[in-house]
């Protein structure tokens, strides 16, 4: 495998010893302070049956916010809603900690993943132990999933971070008892064809992974949407005495690298695109007394949208695995594909006309052509333009549903007050420049939860007032004005 020094991730070693030098202190780094685990750390259920897992926050102090991801299997297990009357797939939050300001939690059920964060607002900072939340899962299938917690971060008062050690678990599902049939051990003349471990030759492949680790992209292949996110988990397998990864991501020109989310095994995180090839760099390192890592995890999970429609490769370009003295490691690795599926129901909504007699389309101030995720509530915002003005104006018959790529057109119907929440980009009109109470330069491994948090300003405000879509991409050096 062709190996070549990348730009932002140049010698593996000593950029990260410094890197340490300037982030935070490692969420699992220190011991004696604040633990996080599942209650109960294994369970066992049978299809079909439920089990209500909490994640318990122990000996904790001044605990004012808490951000959690965690992964399971979504193949055996399901996440039952916590709350039917919000859109979504949601997990049960509180009560040790008052979830006043929820600005994420969501269930992804297709890739297993678990993320939330929320923060007291109204409340004292908390002390010592209880649950912050409860997942109630559903078995599907017989098998065991893994709970895996990829992050989890707690914040005091001022925002600042509290050192805190994890514990993962599992839940095993199992099936009903066929071995009753005794009968069975009749066929044990069957054993005599055990001559059929001659295919445990099977297991002497597993012997070229014993040879290095392998670096995947996970899942192999996918399908999306035009305009909708695609999420590619960096996974390692077969590991040993792994100190540090350094990995160059490439991607197909009908994709856009929009973020990424989640930190597994290896905690320290370095990221940041490579403008000379589209690609993508990643960086990370465990950081002394820590032990090498032996075995399997995921990494971090790459965010892309699909631009073209079309079929597009995901491949780890340049690999570098290290021990702790900063030798290489052999690794094998092996990309992804995903496929971007054009909308077919946009020339649907080209109905425009029909709305024309309600009078609302006689004053247009522009257009904005939709991208994704963004809803008419969140681009009303941003014209403070009624979202149902708009609505009416384009002929959209279901508020809820618009597409990636269509062009809208803005009418001058005032929205007075505009009330908070997600607000798109303006595509022409930008309003006046925002007070600015303060200015913050985004550190590495900072988010806008935990920087929302520090000023006492909610996410949504920072995102608006520095023209911010995507919530979890923001990049070190970035400066952001606090309104």
């Amino acid at each position: 495998m062709r190996r070549r020094e990348m730009p932002i991730l140049r010698g593996l070693c000593l950029p990260v010893v410094l890197l340490l030098l300037i982030l935070a202190v490692p969420v699992s780094a220190q011991g004696g302070g604040a633990r996080v685990y599942l209650n109960p750390t294994a369970a066992t259920i049978g299809e079909g049956e439920t089990v209500a897992v909490e994640i318990v926050v122990e000996n904790v102090s001044n605990l004012q916010g808490v951000e959690v991801h965690l992964v399971f299997d979504p193949s055996v297990l399901e996440v039952v809603d916590a709350d039917a009357g919000m859109a979504g797939i949601q997990v049960a939050l509180g009560p040790f900690a008052s979830p006043d300001y929820v600005p994420k939690n969501e269930v992804d059920q297709g890739t297993g993943h678990i993320d939330f964060g929320y923060a007291q607002m109204n409340h004292a900072p908390v002390s010592g132990s209880g649950v912050v939340a409860t997942i109630t899962f559903r078995a599907k299938a017989a098998g065991v999933s893994p709970l895996t917690f990829t992050q989890v971060l707690l914040a005091d008062a001022i925002g600042s971070q509290i050192p805190v050690e994890t514990e993962n678990g599992q839940v095993t599902v199992q099936v009903g008892e066929t071995p009753t049939p005794t009968e069975t051990p009749t066929p044990t003349a069957t054993p005599s064809p055990t001559v059929t471990p001659s295919p445990t030759a099977t297991p002497t492949p597993t012997q070229t992974p014993a040879t290095g680790a392998v670096l995947s992209l996970l899942p192999s292949s996918s399908s999306v949407a035009l305009g909708d996110l695609a999420r590619v988990t960096l996974h390692v397998a077969n590991a040993s005495n792994l100190y540090g990864v350094e990995v160059h991501i490439t991607y197909g020109a009908g994709l856009d690298w929009v973020g990424y989310e989640g930190q597994g095994c290896i905690a320290d995180v370095l990221v940041g695109p490579s403008p000379e090839d589209q690609g993508v760099g990643y960086a990370a390192s465990l950081q002394a007394p820590s032990s090498p890592f032996e075995g399997a995890c995921d990494l971090i999970t790459f965010t892309f949208v699909g631009r073209e429609p079309g079929t597009y490769s995901v491949e780890i370009g340049d690999a570098l695995l290290s021990d702790p003295n900063g030798g290489p490691l052999e690794v094998a690795t092996q990309g992804a594909t995903i496929q971007v599926v054009g909308a077919t129901e946009t020339p649907t909504e080209t109905p425009t006309p029909t709305p024309q007699p309600g009078g609302e389309c006689t004053d247009i101030l522009g257009h904005h052509v939709v991208r994704w995720g963004e809803t008419l509530y969140a681009i009303g915002r941003a014209y403070s333009v009624r979202p149902d003005a708009i609505a009416l104006c384009n002929g959209i018959v279901n508020p809820n549903l618009i597409y990636a790529g269509s062009v809208l057109a803005i009418p001058n119907v005032p929205w007075v007050p505009v009330p908070p929440g997600p607000t798109a980009v303006p595509q022409f009109g930008w309003g006046p420049t925002p007070t600015c109470r303060y200015y913050h330069t985004v550190q590495w491994g900072e988010n806008l939860f935990r920087i929302s948090l520090r000023y006492g300003v909610s996410m949504w405000a920072i995102a608006e007032a520095n023209r911010i879509y995507n919530l979890h991409y923001i990049l070190a050096g970035q400066v952001l004005c606090i309104p």
